[in-house]
């Protein structure tokens, strides 16, 4: 009786020892002014994103009403980072990448500008739309993989899993805000005064990274190398193609990538052609899936440690892929918009935690290379698995491209999760093995 009585004790004790970790860390985190200004900036960067791609989803909408103009949207925007994402690794591992990052914010300024002058003055048609978000995507290839190797070398590796799950939370309460606040906007003053709104959160990212001080953050200098990008870019791929950890995780991503994550630029479909509900529907489908993230995200920051991600990860794969099943089995709007919280809830899960792994992973020297192809895969995979979709669509509609894409995800589940603890022990150590242990 007293051992069992000491033994439930030790059990409770540890529970009240572990609680605050996520805490600490995150407390530890924001201390740091350099990633807090980063944090105010991306704030209202995402707002703006989010009001900026609900519009353009909608203008594309009010433009054509196809789906297949949905998805081709989607792969424009895409198409540059699978044409340019290897090179710009190999950039972004050679030059200053804050200086790099500030540089393509303040192309975002200009093409949100470009975006409210043409619509506004009515100038706006879909082959307008179709270049605009062509050089949008050239400035993605390099923004989105400096972003994240800008947030490693904000905090460091020890309080990368909170930086990383609270930027993620910041995401998706964008997600959760942004829409509704887009949508809002679209209904009481139009499409290009939300393009306006979006331009003007934007400035305030630009001026957060002008207050970064340089000499507080750990960004590898900028080097000059001898040897030409291409054979840089090689080794990048070799790196991640004999890093087995690394390279199962960024082949759950690309499946997830095509058969799951399209349903989100697929929305506006389903709010006017399946649930009949228009702008007002997009907003609240955008809204609920976006809270449902942003509380996973939130679960993900409280967390604390990369053990364990693994199976969460995997996981949260088979919870997306039922959730989505559902989610395009049911006629009714409102047992959908819960449903679409719950994929939304296990896509950023599954999302961070694979990030994470990745992160914690990498050898310093090759971080903008393999954060470059990670970057690819999460933004022009999903962009094909969307224009799939989206054609698939105009002939069979919405729900069973989706569905199928939903079975094919409980596939990867029941196929992987014998591998858990292998890939486990690949990922979840302390140790970044060095590019010649990976080789």
């Amino acid at each position: 009786m007293i051992g069992g009585g000491n033994q439930g004790g030790k059990r409770k004790i540890g529970r009240v020892m572990r609680a605050p970790v996520g805490f600490e860390m995150l407390r530890q985190t924001l201390t740091l002014k350099p990633y807090r200004l980063f944090t105010f900036g991306n704030i209202t960067s995402n707002l703006g994103m989010w009001m900026q791609r609900v519009a353009i989803g909608w203008l594309t909408w009010e433009l054509t009403q196809s789906t297949a103009w949905l998805g081709i949207i989607a792969i424009c925007e895409a198409g540059p980072t699978i044409i340019l994402g290897l090179v710009a690794g190999t950039v972004i591992d050679r030059v200053d990448q804050l200086k790099l990052l500030r540089l393509t914010q303040l192309f975002s300024l200009l093409y949100a500008a470009a975006l409210g002058f043409f619509t506004l003055t009515d100038l706006m048609n879909i082959w307008l739309l179709v270049t605009l978000v062509l050089l949008r995507g050239v400035v993605i290839s390099f923004s989105r993989p400096t972003r994240m190797t800008v947030i490693y070398g904000l905090v460091g590796r020890e309080l990368l899993p909170s930086a990383l799950a609270l930027n993620s939370m910041i995401f998706n309460a964008s997600r959760f805000l942004g829409p509704a606040m887009g949508g809002a906007i679209i209904a009481w003053a139009g499409t290009g005064w939300t393009f306006v709104a979006a331009f003007l959160m934007f400035w305030v990212m630009t001026f957060a990274l002008r207050a970064i001080d340089e000499a507080r953050i750990e960004i590898p200098a900028p080097h000059i190398s001898t040897r030409s990008v291409w054979t840089e870019t090689l080794e990048g791929l070799r790196y991640i193609l004999y890093h087995e950890g690394i390279r199962t995780q960024l082949a759950l991503l690309i499946v997830v990538s095509i058969f799951a994550k399209p349903v989100t630029d697929l929305l506006p479909g389903f709010a006017a052609d399946v649930f009949d509900r228009g702008s007002t529907g997009l907003a609240w489908l955008l809204t609920f899936h976006g809270a449902g993230a942003m509380l996973g995200a939130f679960w993900m920051t409280m967390r604390g440690s990369i053990v364990g991600l693994t199976r969460i990860t995997l996981i949260n794969i088979l919870l997306m892929a039922v959730a989505l099943g559902l989610f395009v089995a049911t006629p009714s709007f409102w047992i959908s918009a819960p449903l679409i919280a719950l994929v939304g809830f296990a896509f950023i899960v599954q999302s961070v935690s694979n990030q994470t792994l990745i992160q914690s992973a990498i050898d310093s020297s090759l971080r903008g290379r393999v954060l470059s192809v990670y970057g690819m895969i999460n933004q022009a995979v999903p962009s094909l698995g969307t224009l799939a979709i989206g054609l698939a669509a105009e002939r069979f509609g919405l729900r069973l491209p989706v569905a199928v894409g939903a079975a094919v995800c409980i596939l990867l589940f029941a196929w992987t999760w014998r591998f858990r603890t292998r890939m486990a022990k690949m990922l979840e150590n302390e140790a970044v093995a060095a590019p010649s242990e990976a080789l």
